[in-house]
């Protein structure tokens, strides 16, 4: 069973495919990858998914995340 973010939706098997690493994410924003971890660790930011040990940010909710951000 795979560990999830307590308010994560269950994923289908291709979520790699749909999904982007914290590493990813961090350049999209042009943040650091321990900033993108430190606000998952506080519950902050987009909802994401852990597989095999490692964070995974579905990209729907990468984009849902920043436009809610572009509405303040």
């Amino acid at each position: 069973m795979q560990a999830m973010h307590p308010t994560q939706p269950l994923v289908s098997a291709n979520v790699e495919q749909a999904t982007l690493s914290p590493q990813e994410l961090a350049l999209r924003w042009g943040r650091s990858v321990s900033s993108i971890g430190l606000s998952s660790a506080m519950g902050l930011g987009p909802k994401y998914v852990k597989l095999a040990g490692t964070l995974r940010y579905p990209v729907e909710e990468v984009q849902k995340y920043e436009r809610a951000l572009r509405m303040h």
